[in-house]
């Protein structure tokens, strides 16, 4: 798949060249046509998925700024504070955020319209390559299995009061707040996943009212933490894009993954791509300096310009 978008704050445009196995570009039967659209939708999911992550960005507001560098009581204590400050973002949004949320209402209720049509081709093109891959490279990604580690890596690897060490908190605080949100979500809807019933039926909603830890599908925990913490790299190291590209392209795939591995539907990861990279952008709005970068110019000749500001 091949899309193009302008990131925000940096003014390139990246061409992105996702290969996604669970997804071959023709799929010859008799329902060519209709393959080819879904297939078109899962390409601008994928290419949405990825966008939303840098455009939402411009979305999240935060009044207070905090530099965490040490795992201590203050670091803990922000937990409490962060979660109120999120909570409360809604209530400070004004025209732009309402009409990026409403944006990406729009995505859902697109995809979830073609949940059953998306399932179905991407479960018809499953192989025992595809399986591997996304049991051992991608899945792990959005369990924590690999991401958690990477964040224990730039803590480590930091210095007091250092940028990585700032970001990894960030990191792992992303990861844990957006834990907990998505399953409050999802025992709130009571979804049913694709292997709960047998045909799979992407319309069953049980409600908040069966007390049961059955049927959370929705949203998808492991693309919205994956999310989270794609979010944090992204804006924790604005001066290398290719860091944030890389993030969102991993979250995204964690997401394809969870319906590749019938664990869930395509509105599923829409919602949990937003969640998480709400909650992620949100924290770094509260918890990060703000890297800037952008073009200068200098005595005799032009350059690129990278500061902070607090």
């Amino acid at each position: 798949m091949s899309s193009g978008f302008r990131v925000p704050g940096f003014g390139v445009k990246y061409e992105l060249h996702l290969i996604c196995p669970y997804m071959p570009y023709m799929v010859q039967n008799k329902h060519t046509n209709n393959t080819l659209y879904i297939i078109k939708i899962i390409q601008g999911l994928l290419s949405l998925l990825i966008l939303f992550g840098f455009s939402i960005s411009i979305s999240a507001q935060s009044d207070s700024l905090t530099n965490h560098s040490s795992f201590n009581g203050k670091y803990l204590a922000s937990y409490w504070h962060d979660t109120k400050s999120i909570v409360s973002q809604p209530a400070h949004w004004k025209g732009k955020q309402w009409a990026t949320f409403a944006g990406i209402a729009g995505v859902g209720v697109l995809t979830y319209a073609f949940d059953q049509e998306i399932y179905d081709i991407v479960q018809k093109n499953k192989s025992r390559s595809s399986e591997n891959i996304s049991k051992y490279f991608i899945e792990p990604w959005g369990s924590g299995v690999y991401s958690l580690p990477l964040l224990a890596g730039l803590y480590i690897s930091g210095d007091k009061d250092s940028r990585h060490r700032q970001v990894a908190l960030t990191g792992l605080k992303a990861f844990l707040l957006t834990g907990g949100a998505t399953y409050f979500f999802k025992y709130t809807f009571h979804r049913h996943r694709p292997s709960d019933d047998f045909p799979p039926d992407p319309r069953r909603f049980e409600g908040p009212f069966p007390l049961t830890t059955n049927f959370t599908a929705f949203p998808s925990g492991h693309t919205s933490v994956a999310f989270a913490v794609a979010s944090v790299l992204a804006y924790g190291y604005k001066d290398k894009p290719w860091i944030g590209i890389t993030s969102y392209t991993i979250a995204s795939l964690v997401g394809m993954s969870r319906i590749h591995d019938n664990k869930h539907w395509a509105s599923d990861i829409v919602g949990g791509a937003t969640l998480g990279t709400f909650i992620g952008i949100s924290l770094c709005k509260i918890n990060l300096k703000n890297v800037d970068v952008g073009p200068a110019a200098f005595y005799g000749g032009y350059g690129m310009r990278i500061g902070y500001s607090f």
